[in-house]
C-alpha cells in the first residue's frame, strides 16, 4: 500500500510538529488563557487546534467506521491510527448500502464533532482563548472533513471514504448525501459572510469586529479618505488629506505645519491576507535645513469604520504635532 505508507510517513513528521506545539501550549498556558488575547496567541491557538486536537478527530473517526463494520456484520482486519491519518482495514458479506454506510460512517463522526464544537462555542461560551480554540477545531474538522478529504479522494487516487460513499451502487444514497454534502458547505460560505455571524464570532472569541469585518480595497480607500475628512473638520490646524496608493496598500496622508516643521500622518490599509491598517508619523524642518523624522506609529489590526479610523488618526495626528527633529539629527 505505498499511497497508504506515504501519508504514515508525512502523519509522523506531523506529530513531531505536533509535540513541539504541545509542548509549547503547555509552557506557555498562562499566557495564552488569560484576559490578553493577542493576535500571536490565536496564531498559536490555531496550530494547537490543528496539531492536537484534529488527531482526537482522527482518531474518532476510525472508531466509527469500525463501529459501523462490526453493526454490518464485517470482521476487523486491521486498524492503523497515524494521528493526523488511519484507517480500517475489515471483511465480511455486505451489500453496497453496508458499504455505503460504512464509508460514511466516519465522516459523520468527524462533521460532528466540528458541529458540536462551533456551536459549543454559540450556546455554551467559556472564555474567548477557549473558544477560539474550539472554534478553530470546529473550522478545521469541517474543512478537513468535507473539502480535504473528498479532493485528496478524487484528485489524489487515495481511493478511500469518499469514492465509496459517491459510487453508481448507491444512486439514491449518494444522490442525498451530495446534496446535504452541498448544502452544508452553501450554509458555511453564507454563514461567514454573515455580518451578525461575525460580529458573534468577534464576541465569543474576543477579537475586535473590525478584525473580522469584509472589506474590499476600494472600501478601504474610501473608509481612510472619510476619516481624514472627518479629522480634518475639528483639527486645530489646517490639514491637507491627499489619498494614496502604494503596492497592495491603500491609504491617506494627512498634511499640516507646526512649530516650524511640515508634518505628516499616513494611514495605509492591508485587505489581503492579515488585514490592517498601519500609521506613520512624519516631519521635516521647513527653515530649509532639510532635518527631517519618519518612524512607524502602529498597527491596527483589521480594517475599522470611519469612525474608529478618525480616532485612530486623530491620536496619531496628536504624537507627530509634538514631535522635533532627534538632537543627532540636526545640523
Amino acid at each position: 500500500m505505498p499511497t497508504l505508507d506515504l501519508f504514515a510517513i508525512l502523519s509522523l513528521f506531523m506529530v513531531l510538529i505536533a509535540i513541539r506545539t504541545l509542548v509549547t501550549t503547555v509552557r506557555h498556558r498562562a499566557t495564552l488563557f488569560d484576559a490578553t488575547f493577542t493576535r500571536a496567541d490565536r496564531q498559536h491557538l490555531a496550530e494547537a487546534a490543528f496539531f492536537l486536537l484534529l488527531p482526537i478527530s482522527v482518531l474518532f473517526h476510525e472508531i466509527g467506521h469500525a463501529v459501523a463494520v462490526r453493526a454490518f456484520g464485517g470482521e476487523i482486519v486491521g486498524f492503523g491510527y497515524y494521528f493526523f491519518f488511519g484507517y480500517v482495514e475489515h471483511r465480511g458479506f455486505y451489500t453496497p448500502a453496508d458499504l455505503f454506510w460504512i464509508a460514511l460512517s466516519g465522516n459523520l463522526v468527524s462533521v460532528a464533532m466540528g458541529v458540536a464544537a462551533i456551536a459549543f462555542v454559540v450556546l455554551r461560551p467559556l472564555s474567548p482563548p477557549v473558544n477560539y480554540l474550539l472554534f478553530m477545531f470546529g473550522a478545521i474538522d469541517l474543512v478537513n472533513s468535507l473539502v480535504f478529504y473528498p479532493v485528496l479522494d478524487f484528485a489524489g487516487g487515495l481511493v478511500g471514504d469518499w469514492s465509496q460513499i459517491y459510487t453508481r451502487d448507491t444512486p439514491v444514497l449518494s444522490g442525498v448525501t451530495g446534496a446535504i454534502h452541498v448544502g452544508l458547505l452553501a450554509v458555511a460560505v453564507v454563514a461567514w459572510r454573515s455580518d451578525r455571524v461575525r460580529r458573534l464570532y468577534a464576541e465569543r472569541t474576543g477579537v475586535s469586529p473590525h478584525v473580522v469585518r469584509r472589506v474590499t480595497r476600494t472600501e478601504a480607500a474610501s473608509d481612510l479618505l472619510a476619516a481624514g475628512e472627518q479629522v480634518a473638520a475639528t483639527w486645530r490646524h489646517p490639514l491637507r488629506v491627499v489619498a494614496d496608493a502604494q503596492g497592495d496598500a491603500v491609504g491617506v496622508n494627512l498634511h499640516w505645519v507646526s512649530g516650524g516643521y511640515g508634518r505628516v500622518v499616513g494611514a495605509y490599509a492591508i485587505t489581503q491576507g492579515w488585514r490592517r491598517v498601519e500609521l506613520h508619523g512624519g516631519l521635516q524642518a521647513i527653515d530649509g535645513n532639510g532635518a527631517s523624522h519618519q518612524q512607524p506609529l502602529g498597527v491596527i489590526e483589521g480594517i475599522p469604520r470611519p469612525p474608529e479610523l478618525a480616532e485612530a488618526l486623530a491620536r496619531a495626528l496628536d504624537v507627530v504635532d509634538r514631535w522635533e527633529i532627534p538632537a543627532p539629527h540636526r545640523r
